[in-house]
């Protein structure tokens, strides 16, 4: 068997080539670039935002977000706040509160349900939907 040695050049042992050189900056490129169209995807949609309350899948109120306000739904049972485009349940009456402890919403899609009450708040906007489901 031969002996198999490695010479010495006076060199590193690997060699940065143009070949590294350029798929590093190609990866940079479209790293930049995804980031950059993810980013613009999910900003905020600037259209106008409305929420509906749906109860038993039954419209109950459709509402602007852009006034400041308090809707009692449920002949007073539960209280929603609207503020600063924002919308939160603020009382209600059903066991756990989860509801309420969701706290504000203000994206398109985004929802507060409240199972006992059978009651679904959800913002609807004419933009694009700031949260994928998956990653909800």
């Amino acid at each position: 068997m031969k002996n198999f040695q490695r010479k010495e050049t006076g060199r590193d042992f690997y060699q940065t080539t143009r070949f590294d050189l350029v798929f590093i900056g190609l990866t940079l490129l479209v790293s930049i670039v995804s980031f950059w169209v993810i980013h613009k995807r999910f900003q905020p949609s600037s259209g106008p935002s409305a929420v509906c309350i749906y109860q038993k899948d039954k419209l109950l109120e459709e509402s602007g977000l852009g006034k400041d306000k308090i809707i009692a739904i449920l002949d007073g049972k539960m209280q929603l706040e609207v503020k600063d485009g924002k919308i939160r349940v603020l009382n209600t009456d059903c066991p756990h509160h989860i509801c309420k402890n969701m706290g504000w919403i203000k994206y398109n899609d985004e929802t507060i349900v409240c199972v006992p009450n059978q009651v679904l708040v959800e913002i609807k906007s004419k933009g694009p939907a700031i949260i994928d489901a998956v990653a909800y």
